[in-house]
């Protein structure tokens, strides 16, 4: 797991044990010299071992540790045994004599050899997993700067080439098709725009530089405006918009990343919609959560692409005379976990495909004033 601003993402432990344990590292990261800390803990009523480790050791960025935990149930039950057979060698030396405790000695011998090669094994193992860790860390850094350097790069020319096309339609003196044609290209350039700061966006949260203030949002305000915004644009497949949602749902988020993931939803769900079919927005409280869900009419997504549809730049047969750059819902969901929730397909068959969007509420205590990604 991740230890990251007081907090332990770790996803194979329930919500209590994760508290307790989050406690214990807290403590345990706050001693001088804590670069590399271990403690044991009961997960599930079993013993483990913690170690943790931090992954960027005077960094500006806020402290971050590599958690491993190791079940200690194994070594605990062989300890066990071994006692049990010191108390049977013991009991046999006081009745065989010196004889017997020469033939139990070396018996007695082969386990506590067999504990330690096990134990030498165990170290060595942590060693390659750690080493493992670190290789991959750097690949994914590596990969971040990567996208995040290409994606900056690419603005500037899109945008020299957006300005040129612009002069040349300011021109009088071109026939009807080069119009045309200029003005299919100027839309590429707008695409091109959305795609480079969609992958700017994601580069962000892949680095963990992306950063979530974290405030009460009207969400049910937010779908409205989003709903009156789609009504004004050019629809040529006619479709018929419904909602289902009580005023002032509240939730905690920063609006324009909220605002993000709404869009994506709304403008799928009319791209890959049928002529004259039904786009159905609903939302209600569900405990600590709220609850946004998005569905639309249209061809079901394949069973085979269920599994993609949330990979970058993927696009599925459905859409495949579709404008987009698959990037989307890679982005709205990743933005749905930085706010604590999450996106997944809930449906698709012949007469709905649904999508649904968990927020915290704002009722609940907010985690963190910031979360980073």
């Amino acid at each position: 797991g991740i230890f990251l601003d007081g907090r332990l993402h770790l996803a194979s432990i329930n919500d209590a044990e994760r508290d307790e344990l989050t406690a214990e590292l807290n403590r345990a990261i706050l001693q001088p010299n804590s670069i590399e800390t271990s403690l044991r803990f009961k997960i599930g009523g079993v013993p483990h071992l913690i170690f943790s480790k931090a992954l960027n050791p005077n960094s500006l960025f806020p402290p971050a540790y590599e958690v491993a935990i190791y079940p200690l149930a194994a070594a605990i039950a062989r300890q066990r045994e071994i006692r049990n057979q010191v108390i049977f060698a013991g009991a046999l030396l006081l009745l065989a004599g010196l004889l017997a405790s020469y033939f139990l000695s070396g018996r007695l011998s082969e386990p506590v050899e067999e504990l330690a090669v096990v134990s030498e094994e165990n170290r060595a193992q942590r060693r390659r997993v750690e080493a493992v860790l670190e290789t991959t860390s750097e690949e994914l850094q590596r990969a971040a700067r990567f996208s995040a350097d290409a994606s900056h790069q690419l603005k500037t020319p899109v945008s020299v080439l957006r300005a040129g096309i612009e002069e040349l339609l300011a021109r009088e003196d071109f026939s009807p098709e080069i119009y045309d044609g200029l003005s299919e290209l100027l839309h590429q350039t707008y695409r091109m725009t959305g795609m480079v700061n969609d992958l700017l966006l994601l580069s962000r949260m892949d680095a963990g530089r992306l950063q979530i203030q974290f405030e009460a949002i009207n969400l049910s305000q937010l779908i409205e405006e989003w709903i009156d915004d789609l009504g004004a644009l050019p629809d040529d497949l006619h479709v018929e918009l419904k909602t289902n949602f009580p005023p002032d749902l509240m939730v905690r988020g920063e609006k324009r990343y909220l605002s993000l993931i709404m869009q994506n939803l709304l403008e799928n769900a009319r791209k890959y919609n049928r002529p004259g079919g039904e786009i159905c927005v609903y939302a209600q409280e569900e405990g600590e959560f709220v609850l946004l869900g998005v569905e639309n009419t249209g061809k079901p997504i394949p069973p085979a692409a269920r599994d993609h549809i949330f990979e970058r730049f993927h696009r599925g047969v459905v859409g495949e005379n579709v404008p987009g750059h698959g990037l989307g819902l890679n982005l709205a969901r990743e933005l749905a976990r930085l706010h604590g929730g999450d996106l997944r397909l809930v449906r698709s068959d012949a007469e709905w495909t649904g999508f649904e969007v968990r927020f915290r509420s704002a009722r609940q205590p907010a985690l963190t004033t910031s979360q980073a990604a």
